[in-house]
């Protein structure tokens, strides 16, 4: 009879992929060799691998019931937000309650809503030229023109345009990695929008 090589074996298996189905006795009595662990069944090693299967299962799933949660919780947030756009009539007052309300958050340090001024002017030709907000670190001179105090890192976002600027809405946080340009920001970007309508008809 003609010995297999490894290629045709490979082949027949993958052209029958129910033959240890139909013949169970032989992941038993199969044994694989491996550099680390010698000698081991392949019904341990698919024991094995199924194992580290449902860890990485059960990893995602954790992962995205923490971005779930931590997503409920912003949102939840941002509709206060919006509730207090319609029930504060001056800037300050608004000012003062987006702080409180947003700083309830303990990821967030600081949260500063500041009427536009030339002292700003570098930071949007830095920061919000390109785009109508910045989400990462900033340098310290930044952080103590939006906070009087350092900041890991920030989200700031203009309200108006770059050549007409209304206001400057700026989170910030002592962890380093909280803000981050890939983050997902929609909920704020939302509520900046309402807010840039408010401002306007507060002005």
């Amino acid at each position: 009879m003609t010995e297999l090589n490894k290629e045709q074996v490979i082949d027949y298996l993958q052209q029958h992929p129910d033959f240890l189905i139909q013949h169970p006795e032989l992941l038993v009595q199969l044994e694989l060799q491996q550099q680390t662990q010698g000698a081991t069944s392949l019904v341990h090693i698919q024991q094995r691998q199924l194992r580290e299967h449902n860890t990485l299962l059960k990893n995602q799933i954790e992962t995205m019931s923490q971005h779930a949660t931590q997503n409920e919780f912003v949102y939840r947030l941002f509709s206060q937000c919006h509730r207090q756009l319609w029930s504060n009539y001056d800037f300050n007052t608004l000012a003062s309650n987006l702080q409180n309300i947003i700083c309830t958050n303990p990821t967030i340090s600081n949260c500063k809503l500041l009427k536009y001024n030339k002292n700003y002017d570098e930071l949007i030709a830095h920061r919000l030229t390109n785009s109508s907000h910045y989400l990462g670190r900033i340098d310290q001179q930044e952080s103590l023109l939006l906070f009087n105090e350092t900041t890991q890192s920030t989200a700031i976002y203009l309200i108006g345009e770059a050549v007409n600027p209304i206001a400057i809405l700026a989170f910030g946080s002592n962890n380093d990695n909280h803000f981050e340009p890939t983050q997902d920001n929609l909920f704020a970007l939302d509520f900046v929008r309402s807010l840039q309508l408010r401002l306007l008809e507060l002005a």
